[in-house]
């Protein structure tokens, strides 16, 4: 509990008000207690009713859904008693509670007057349910709240609790901007006003989440602020303040979020000790909480006030973090989880917004309705988006939710819009694997554009040297557009439905490697003392194989340009790549022609065999890159008419 916080970090001022919180907390548990056996014997009596599912007052439970469902499911009638799973548990429940609810009213002399001794009797005959057995008779008095003869636990619960709320009005002295304070100076209220100013900056992104309710007081020379985060027991943030000095102690169960807070106070060079388990009884539902503190030495007041504001401001953003985190699992890999609540921290959209609107289903909802998702049973959405598309598109998850419901907006209106974005994001793989062809594209043109210029340079004799130089570049782009090929082909793993825009960037990849094949030809060629007629035939080839490259690069400039056809623009990208990959197919006819051309040259004019053979190869080689490009564009053709144009 708090109470236990408090002490173990030695904040016995703030004692009080935790205990009394805390007594509060467990007053509503009890009543809760107290329902479940009164609706487990209503069940026992009539079966044939429907079980109550409690699921809202279950959540404030120290018993678990198993045992509240078995105590609905199964209680029932045994020769006259009650047999009622779980009650023994139960009854420990409320004499735990019972013990935090009298803490803070024993206290007090004039509580423990008129508390004590009815505390100490009910507690001595409580029945302890053996064997989860129980008779009418105990069950009616545990839950009987009509006042008689005999004291029973309900008049002691209710009257403990019109005490508790008498101590709350009486602790607290006034509201400054939102904080109860108490035995404050005049000095004090511009630092509660400088941390408040954070908190309520922020504290709307928490949505219908309870929480941040900060208490002030001053204690000697210091001025402690407490924030109570959220409803957990063991998540608690307390100030202190004396001078230009702050140092705060903040506890949780989750070291991640610890160091969470720490990155988010980074810029005020924080000074922090190293963070613990508590030793002995500080253990609360199971885990065990840890405590860091951290210290800040302000140089002047206006940074004492700022580093106030600032850390009020952070607090909302520590709210259900670790569910957030957790909702996450199936979108991004761990860092990157941490990376978007970062995110959304400094843009103060939060994660709240998001888990208001279901968390990850508002997400798996908007994958199982939008069309060509490629998304599988166990798929994460970063393998199948990639790390970047995704982290964009949660992010703009996370702004959407949030200024959503700022706005009031229907959480139809925000599934609606994220599914929009989805689908934008799925339907842009197509136009990045068209960008990848055309960087493809780019390498394959170089590469023609080397040839051109090493043939020429034969041609005039200026050659010294030149050749292979040229060759060992081509080599490298060569190189370059496999990368390419090897980026989409991982991308097409996880897109499968876009494996036919691969398929034309492996086709085009021919092309690049035949003409790297005949850039390498060229040195031996310089060696062969060529010249002449055969020479200008394979030049005119090499002229025909760069052009149809620079038609290739136009086709693919205009393809990642189309999506569906929407106006005259569209029309014109739909046409210029119609007339590209038109021009493809000409222009392999002609280098078809300057094949025959060069072969029936190198046959006749030849100096021997070596060079008829080398002849022979670089003149195969540029007639199957020229068809490699026409195959790819009959490809990009068909896939732009049929999956996108015709969808």
């Amino acid at each position: 509990m708090k109470t236990q916080i408090l002490e173990a970090i030695g904040e016995s001022d703030l004692n009080r008000s935790a205990q009394i919180q805390a007594a509060l907390a467990a007053n509503d548990r009890i009543k809760y207690y107290l329902s479940l056996l009164q609706l487990a014997v209503a069940r026992a009596e009539h079966p044939e009713l429907p079980a109550p599912l409690l699921a809202g007052e279950r959540l404030a439970s120290a018993l678990d859904n198993r045992a509240i469902s078995d105590l609905m499911t199964h209680s029932r009638r045994e020769q006259g008693r009650y047999r009622l799973p779980g009650c023994g548990a139960i009854a420990g429940q409320i004499v735990a509670d019972l013990h935090v609810m009298a803490a803070p009213v024993l206290a007090q002399a004039n509580g423990r007057a008129a508390f004590a001794e009815r505390l100490e009797r009910l507690l001595a005959g409580f029945p302890t349910f053996q064997d989860d057995l129980a008779d009418a008779s105990v069950i009616n008095d545990l839950t009987c709240a009509a006042r008689g003869d005999a004291d029973r636990l309900h008049q002691l619960v209710m009257d403990l609790h019109k005490a508790l709320n008498f101590m709350q009005a009486e602790l607290s002295e006034e509201q400054l901007d939102g904080a109860s304070v108490y035995h404050i100076e005049d000095a004090d209220r511009a630092l509660i006003a400088a941390f408040m100013a954070g908190v309520n900056r922020t504290s709307p992104l928490k949505f219908n989440h309870p929480g941040l309710g900060t208490t002030a007081m001053r204690v000697g020379d210091q001025l402690i602020i407490q924030n109570d985060l959220g409803t957990t027991d063991a998540h608690v943030l307390v100030i202190h303040i004396e001078g230009m000095h702050v140092r705060f102690a903040h506890t949780d169960v989750h070291p991640e979020r610890i160091d969470f807070l720490r990155e988010m106070l980074k810029r005020y060079g924080v000074s922090w000790e190293s963070q613990h388990a508590e030793p002995g009884g500080s253990e609360l539902s199971g885990e065990t909480f840890r405590l860091v503190t951290g210290s800040i030495e302000a140089t002047e007041r206006g940074e004492l006030l700022n580093c106030l504001n600032f850390l009020g401001s952070r607090l909302v953003f520590l709210i259900d973090w670790n569910r957030a985190r957790k909702e996450l699992r199936g979108f991004l890999r761990g860092k990157d989880r941490i990376a978007l609540l970062a995110w959304a921290a400094e843009m103060e959209i939060g994660h709240r917004g998001f888990l208001e609107l279901s968390g990850a289903k508002l997400i798996n909802r908007a994958i199982e309705e939008t069309r060509d998702s490629a998304m599988h049973f166990g798929d994460r959405l970063c393998d199948v988006l990639g790390n970047e598309a995704t982290m964009e598109f949660l992010r703009f998850v996370f702004r959407a939710a949030t200024e959503g419901l700022r706005d009031h907006q229907s959480p139809g209106l925000i599934q609606d819009r994220v599914r929009a974005e989805l689908q934008a994001h799925f339907s842009s793989e197509g136009k990045r694997l068209f960008q990848l062809a055309s960087e493809h594209a780019a390498m394959i043109f170089e590469i023609a554009t080397l040839l051109q210029e090493g043939l020429r340079s034969i041609r005039s004799g200026e050659h010294d040297g030149t050749c292979r130089v040229l060759a060992q570049r081509a080599r490298a782009y060569e190189h370059s557009a496999d990368q390419l090929v090897v980026e989409s082909r991982e991308a097409v793993r996880k897109r499968p439905e876009y494996k036919k825009l691969f398929s034309l960037l492996e086709t085009a990849d021919n092309a690049a490697d035949e003409l790297e094949e005949v850039a390498f030809l060229m040195d031996l060629l310089v060696a062969s003392e060529t010249g002449g007629e055969v020479l200008e035939e394979l030049v005119a080839l090499a002229d025909l194989l760069l052009e149809a490259a620079q038609e290739w690069i136009k086709a693919l400039s205009r393809a990642s340009q189309i999506d569906q056809p929407k106006g005259m623009a569209a029309q014109e990208d739909v046409r210029d790549f119609l007339t590209a990959v038109d021009a493809l197919f000409a222009l392999e006819h002609r280098a078809d022609d300057a094949e025959r051309a060069l072969t029936y040259a190198a046959v006749q004019k030849a100096r021997d065999f070596r060079q008829l053979h080398i002849y022979s190869k670089m003149a195969d080689s540029l007639e199957e890159a020229s068809d490699a490009l026409k195959w790819a564009g009959l490809m990009a053709r068909d896939y732009l008419l049929g999956n996108v144009l015709g969808s």
